[in-house]
């Protein structure tokens, strides 16, 4: 027997020796859950690394994406995995109790995932990559957030001992009973006797098995992501997967939630701590889905009033215009169903309003030209909304539609007046209904195309249609708005936006000032007025 040969032989016996040792003083201990990870598309930024080792880093085993594609080949299915019939097959092939797909979303700068566990594939879930990609804080928000994430999708119950049929074993893939099982290979591809023969049904899978396993070792010095998932997936000497092999679902159930709360230097992950990083988990609130919003700032607003009236008149209405007007703007918007999950149907329900006025505005008669006159200049609406979402990224174009109230209103105070005619500038109180439609196109993650239109369909223009002034009028009328918004981190937004209102009147000629112009009152003598507003507003919103 050469010295080699000789050495060799030491070496199994002394790996023989530690796993029996292992086997006999730790009986009690489960195996623990196996976690199959899917290939990420396109991933430049090494984050598919950060996960498999983020994962590594508990007593979480994971199978690593090369195991994963060579199965998928083996079994001829879609490499999308978008079918539960596919990721069952493939989560009995590798043995998992778990299937974990990522994806990152250059765009948003998140990763999504979803698990597929005990048949079924559970709802996506996001984490934002802020900064650093290879950071230890992403690293231990990815392994916070996958291990809560795991045991929910595993739990443990009073039938955890009893799998599910479709977790259930073929019958020629179950040993004999009080048969335990081992690997046929070690790491240098050796075969090793097994303390019971096997069915054929478990030779063949556990050949396929062995054979993967010497790819990945032939794979593991060029590819570190490999050695590390390898060492967690089961390329292990023959005795330590027997452990693995040997335990109940009921165990590895346990250990799931197990492992779901511990970290890696053994401590529990307290509630607060998973709260802390909800932010970044689905159902966080990027300004395209946000559940509140309150915006505050100043604005500015101009308005011109011109009638159209028959030629020749002695004393036609004399146009007004001022020029714009600073002013201060408050708005709101609440989704109250958005609160827990915003891509949900029912989460685009919801109200708004906002408030404007200007803040001084004085006015003069050439009649009366001492006496300075306040003018107030007001708006306000409030009204339902729905929200339709084109995605559930922060990227997502959105289109609101809505209706409500909504009023404007222009008067001047005449009391310091000899003569309240001296002024020829009717007051207006305008009632509408306002269904409209509001657009938000991101233009990328921090900028984004705001756009908004509404129909003003007017109940009463106020004090201008009295009988003592123009009389009734049919009204048209509509608002439109347009402007940028940017995004200053998770909760605050800037927006600048310019906005038009125009309301047209067409008199009846039943009003004084309308039909009596001439002292003919039989015939009209003001057909129409033109009521403008121009303006725009600079907003700071806090949003959730």
């Amino acid at each position: 027997m050469t010295t080699m040969t000789m050495n060799r032989l030491v070496r199994w016996m002394l790996c023989a020796a530690a796993i029996a040792l292992v086997g006999v003083a730790r009986p009690a201990l489960a195996a623990p859950t196996r976690v199959a990870l899917t290939r990420m598309p396109d991933d430049t930024t090494g984050l598919g690394k950060l996960i498999a080792g983020a994962l590594t880093d508990g007593d979480l085993e994971v199978v690593t994406h090369k195991k994963v594609d060579r199965a998928i080949e083996r079994l001829g299915i879609d490499a999308k995995l978008t079918a539960n019939r596919d990721l069952g097959k493939l989560a009995s092939e590798l043995e998992v109790d778990a299937i974990l797909k990522a994806a990152f979303e250059h765009t948003t700068h998140r990763l999504r995932f979803r698990i597929f566990a005990n048949g079924k594939q559970g709802k996506p879930f996001l984490i934002a990559v802020n900064g650093d990609p290879d950071s230890d804080k992403l690293r231990t928000l990815v392994r916070k957030t996958l291990v809560a994430k795991l045991s929910a999708a595993v739990p443990v119950d009073d039938k955890a001992d009893k799998p599910d049929k479709a977790d259930k074993p073929d019958k020629a893939d179950k040993p004999k009973h009080g048969a335990k099982s081992k690997d046929t290979d070690d790491a240098a591809g050796e075969p090793v006797a097994d303390a019971e023969q096997p069915g054929k049904a478990d030779k063949a899978k556990r050949a396929a098995r062995s054979k993967d396993a010497d790819d990945s070792a032939k794979d593991s010095t060029k590819d570190s992501d490999d050695t590390a998932g390898d060492n967690a997936a089961g390329d292990k000497p023959a005795g330590a997967a027997a452990v693995d092999a040997s335990a109940s679902s009921g165990n590895a159930h346990h250990a799931a939630k197990h492992v779901a709360t511990r970290d890696d230097d053994d401590t529990l992950i307290s509630t607060a701590e998973l709260h802390a990083a909800a932010p970044a988990v689905a159902g966080a609130h990027s300004a395209n889905l946000d559940a509140v919003r309150v915006d505050l700032g100043a604005s500015m607003s101009g308005r011109t009033l011109k009638f159209q009236a028959n030629a020749g008149l002695a004393s036609p209405p004399m146009p007004y215009k001022n020029a714009p007007v600073p002013g201060g703007r408050v708005a709101g918007e609440l989704y109250p169903f958005a609160f827990g999950d915003p891509s949900r149907a029912l989460a685009g329900l919801g109200i708004a309003g906002d408030f404007d006025q200007v803040a001084k505005l004085t006015l003069w008669t050439s009649a009366e030209g001492t006496v300075p006159l306040k003018a107030t200049d007001r708006h306000y609406s409030v009204g339902v909304r729905y929200r339709l979402a084109f995605g559930h990224t922060p990227t997502s174009p959105t289109l609101t539609l809505g209706a409500g109230y909504e009023a404007r209103t222009f008067t001047v105070d005449r009391k310091g007046l000899m003569s309240p005619t001296s002024l020829d500038l009717p007051d207006v109180d305008y009632r509408m209904y306002d269904p409209g439609l509001a657009l938000r196109l991101p233009l990328g993650r921090h900028v984004a195309f705001t756009a908004e239109g509404r129909a003003l369909l007017t109940t009463n223009a106020g004090p201008i249609q009295r009988p003592d002034q123009y009389g009734t009028a049919k009204i048209t009328a509509g608002t439109a708005s347009a402007g940028l918004e940017l995004i200053l981190g998770d909760r605050i937004a800037v927006r600048v936006a310019g906005e038009a209102t125009q309301i047209d009147l067409k008199f009846s000629g039943n009003g004084m000032l309308s039909n009596s112009r001439d002292g003919n009152p039989a015939t009209v003598d003001v057909h129409t007025a033109i009521d403008r507003y121009l303006g725009g507003s600079a907003t700071l919103a806090v949003l959730y």
